[in-house]
């Protein structure tokens, strides 16, 4: 296996204060803002697999939620409501005065749409990929957190058996950026999820352009799903790619062109 990662564009680190916290950043690249906000399994640095294909066109923004990666969680209270509050916090620091495309995988499209809700002239567009985020009413409970296979030091959850089997040192590398911080135990994030939930008469007024990406092999979101959250919203296209909950990861290639060339389509008005 060989996997090439180059080295032309270097990253600028930052915290911002958010109440109580320190909320750590990077800034990649340059062009109109793009940021990532990552899943459960993930922080700053699972974003490897984007940096350069979206650092060629982008202001890349990764950050940390609070507990995962190098920000903090010392008030005890984190999960999708406090983690978009943060979001601001960073926007504010690096963009303050430029609409942004927001990108949200798994927990991180929860912290994405409540955020697009809440801020829609702060967004050029939304994507979010393998989440439900908050908008599949009853059915969150039963596809947010099925029963999952132990993670080992091969294999982790999130990652399809195909993937693991096939790609073990990139499984493996996965395991290890996802054991960075003292992160929230994994139930109490799924309860805050689960709680958090947005009604159809919102989904159906949001007006940003908004993409969503689902996975053939994704037992937490399955397709289906997502393409009935797609429904529920007016500016919402739906695009499926191969692979598992983490196509991002599994299948960058893929993912990462179908985010460009909706970005690209809001950056020259081609919509």
């Amino acid at each position: 296996m060989t996997v090439t990662v180059r080295s032309e564009f270097d990253a600028t680190t930052g915290s911002v204060d958010s109440e109580g916290e320190r909320i750590y950043y990077e800034v990649t690249g340059s062009g109109s803002p793009l940021v990532l906000c990552h899943g459960l399994g993930g922080n700053h640095a699972i974003w490897w697999r984007q940096l350069d294909a979206f650092a060629a066109h982008h202001t890349v923004i990764t950050w940390d939620q609070r507990g995962f990666g190098n920000s903090t969680c010392a008030t005890g209270n984190f999960g999708p409501a406090p983690a978009r509050r943060d979001l601001a916090a960073v926007l504010d620091a690096v963009c303050p005065a430029e609409p942004v495309h927001l990108v949200g995988q798994s927990l991180g499209g929860w912290v994405a749409l409540g955020f697009a809700l809440a801020h829609p002239n702060r967004l050029r567009s939304l994507v979010l990929s393998t989440t439900l985020a908050g908008a599949a009413g009853e059915e969150t409970d039963r596809f947010v957190a099925p029963d999952v296979p132990a993670r080992t030091r091969r294999r982790h959850p999130v990652l399809s058996e195909a993937f693991c089997a096939t790609q073990t040192e990139l499984a493996v590398l996965y395991n290890q950026i996802s054991s960075f911080g003292a992160k929230p135990a994994a139930p109490a994030v799924v309860a805050q999820m689960r709680a958090d939930t947005f009604p159809a008469a919102a989904l159906g007024a949001l007006a940003v352009p908004t993409l969503l990406i689902g996975a053939t092999d994704d037992p937490y979101c399955p397709p289906p799903v997502m393409r009935r959250v797609a429904a529920a919203i007016p500016a919402a296209a739906f695009t499926e790619l191969p692979g598992g909950h983490s196509a991002y990861y599994e299948t960058p290639e893929l993912w990462n062109d179908a985010v460009l060339a909706f970005t690209s389509q809001e950056r020259t008005g081609g919509r």
